[in-house]
């Protein structure tokens, strides 16, 4: 398995020439270019006429550096590269090898930094905080981060890979089933919003886009805390899908008030759940009022 991962390492581990009796000519990292065998390519150990196993400084005398003359654009880069360092024969420390991470020389290996270097982080998204906050519901929660990069397996999805004939709305049978359509446009969602808003911000307007759902679960008033919204919209979301599904895959529909009623359970059954908690314990009333 070490030896599987050898490629990746040599991003990192480089070496420092002393008297080039320790590095490799042609794989160790000694030049800016990474290994010599892939910067020259399999030709040039019989175009510089050093063989594979040959160590630094058997490239070198006293006087200079023992290459013949450059034939192609990379050689003639490495030549250039050469006379700006010093003669392997010149000095009498040994040579060193060290960790290197994104040109930063590490003490000994580091894991964090190396780990931080292969998988880079993205740009935190916008609505994260709208997805995971304390308190929400893992199921909920992990349904409203898919929703987010909008990878439901909706209809419009399935018919675009050829999966299924037909991409209208399970719920409406109107218009193509996107995520946008299925859970804010959609006559069956529009009633469930209006429920909300009607607990929690009777001025609010229907919806026009995903985006706009999430600003509104980001806002915050003193009858609607953001925390609230973020939670009614996490549970409306997971029961239209689940909806959608029951509808899909057992042919069983039920009326968006009746869907509404169990959403208004399942957040009531949340925040008595973490009553104990401080900025939980205003919710069931706000909820209610």
């Amino acid at each position: 398995m070490l030896l599987n991962l050898r490629p990746l390492g040599e991003r990192f581990l480089k070496s420092k020439i002393g008297n080039g009796h320790n590095a490799f000519f042609w794989f160790d990292c000694w030049t800016p270019f990474g290994p010599l065998i892939k910067f020259l390519g399999n030709t040039g150990p019989r175009s510089l006429r050093l063989p594979l196993d040959a160590k630094v400084s058997d490239a070198c005398s006293e006087v200079g550096w023992l290459l013949p003359s450059p034939r192609s654009d990379n050689a003639l880069l490495l030549h250039s590269h050469l006379t700006t360092i010093r003669l392997p024969s010149q000095a009498s420390h040994a040579d060193c090898f060290f960790w290197e991470v994104n040109g930063t020389k590490c003490s000994g290996f580091s894991s964090s930094s190396t780990w931080d270097a292969l998988r880079p982080r993205e740009e935190t998204k916008r609505w994260t905080k709208s997805v995971w906050f304390k308190g929400a519901v893992p199921k909920m929660a992990f349904n409203m981060w898919v929703t987010c990069w909008n990878r439901l397996p909706t209809r419009q999805r399935l018919h675009a890979w050829g999966v299924i004939p037909t991409d209208e709305c399970c719920l409406c049978s109107k218009e193509p089933e996107s995520r946008d359509h299925l859970l804010i446009s959609c006559d069956f969602a529009a009633v469930i919003w209006s429920a909300v808003f009607r607990r929690l911000s009777r001025q609010s307007r229907p919806f026009l886009s995903w985006a706009e759902l999430l600003s509104w679960s980001r806002h915050a008033s003193s009858q609607a805390p953001s925390i609230l919204r973020k939670l009614a919209v996490q549970v409306s979301v997971y029961h239209i899908w689940r909806q959608r599904n029951n509808v899909l895959h057992n042919n069983i529909s039920i009326p968006p008030m009746t869907i509404f009623k169990f959403i208004d359970r399942e957040v009531r059954n949340i925040i008595s759940g973490r009553r104990h908690r401080k900025r939980w314990q205003p919710l069931m009333l706000l909820w209610l009022g």
